[in-house]
């Protein structure tokens, strides 16, 4: 087994920007570059420089998974992606493995005719996300008297008339405002503009947008929908460079603004609660979702026995690692996929040698010893060791 460099796949939605992945893999196309994807996923299969998918070279080159190959039936459980974010995304949730299995198995019957469904698969989702610069994000819900006071606020003749009495709790705000008529929340959001349109307060303070400017941004996108409400439901959350937050399951949340290194369980399970013309599974979302106060807490870091730096994961089945310019000696029992994000990284094992830059990515097989030598930063994601 052997480093191998790998190809990611390079997702065009509109809500990415047009400069922050471009520059980093030196591909120029002019649209907007939101996701590099370097994983086994069936929406973005990489590859390696032979051109075969890394899905495949997993699968049938055991040695890359090692012990973990029968864990995961011969599957990478991870996806690593590059975030490039310049509008809001939508507000989405995603399932635990118990929510995902029931939800999978609810709907065959709807798979085999090809009807719509709310489940792509029957895995997890849990993700972390680490700014590569400042990052603006929403994630998880207040306390409800701070909601109203600030919805009483920004809309006082909606809150008076219409919120007030559905807020007696954070589930009952959150379903009652997605059943509201047309015509009231077209009344709501209207008044949302006013106010804002009127408002002295900044939409940046610096660094990060601020709750006014993250609700303009979520206006200025998507003006008709309810969702525009949400950045007084939901904490808004800045990351500094180097700062991680985690996303278990049942956690509504949103990435606003920026860019950054994202690492997941290798699931394409959303549900969507806001913020996007694609269809809300209302009933779904309900089951899924948490609808407690949460405290946004941001990853812890620790350094590992080679000298990396690590982040706390909400997963059992990946963590994110990152090295900066020095020597690093290492040896890991898992499968890592790596990417450059500044300078260069040369690897030597077993006598080979091969050196990466900025925007190159490897997997690099379990159980591989190896040196690193790193010029800038690499960003390093893995599956733990079975506990």
């Amino acid at each position: 087994m052997e480093i191998k460099r790998i190809k990611g796949v390079v997702k065009d939605y509109a809500w990415g920007n047009k400069d922050f992945i471009p520059s980093l893999i030196g591909d120029y196309t002019g649209k907007p570059q939101a996701e590099l994807w370097l994983g086994t996923h069936p929406s973005g299969d990489a590859v390696t420089e032979e051109g075969t998918p890394l899905s495949s070279l997993v699968y049938n080159e055991k040695g890359y998974l090692g012990c973990d190959w029968e864990r995961y039936a011969g599957k990478l459980p991870l996806l690593m992606k590059i975030l490039a974010i310049e509008k809001p995304l939508s507000l989405q949730c995603h399932p635990s493995k118990v929510q995902a299995k029931e939800g999978w198995a609810k709907e065959a019957e709807k798979r085999a005719k090809g009807e719509p469904c709310s489940y792509s698969d029957d895995n997890a989702k849990c993700e972390m996300f680490l700014a590569l610069s400042p990052v603006t994000a929403m994630c998880g819900f207040r306390n409800l008297e701070v909601i109203k006071a600030d919805l009483a606020a920004v809309v006082p003749s909606a809150y008076g008339r219409t919120i007030k009495a559905l807020a007696s709790s954070i589930k009952t705000l959150f379903m009652s405002l997605f059943a509201l008529p047309a015509e009231e929340k077209k009344i709501i959001l209207d008044e949302l503009k006013s106010s804002l349109s009127a408002s002295s307060e900044a939409s940046w303070d610096g660094l990060f947008l601020t709750r006014t400017g993250v609700a303009r941004r979520c206006l200025e996108e998507h003006g008709d929908d309810i969702g525009c409400l949400f950045p007084y439901l939901l904490n808004v959350v800045h990351l500094r460079v180097g700062e991680a937050l985690p996303i278990v399951p049942d956690t509504l949340h949103a990435y606003v603004f920026g860019n950054g290194v994202e690492l997941m369980d290798a699931s394409d399970n959303v549900l969507r609660g806001g913020l996007t013309p694609k269809r809300i599974d209302l009933p779904e979302l309900e089951r899924i979702m948490s609808f407690d106060e949460y405290d946004a807490v941001k990853c812890k870091t620790s350094e590992d026995g080679f000298g990396r730096r690590c982040y706390s994961s909400p997963s059992p089945d990946f963590r994110l690692l990152s090295a900066g310019t020095g020597l690093y000696e290492i040896k890991d029992d898992s499968i890592a996929i790596a990417i450059v994000t500044e300078g260069n990284v040369r690897f030597a094992s077993k006598g080979e040698t091969m050196t990466i830059s900025k925007g190159e990515a490897v997997v690099i097989p379990a159980g591989l010893e190896y040196s690193m030598n790193v010029s800038g930063e690499i960003f390093i994601s893995e599956v733990p060791d079975a506990e």
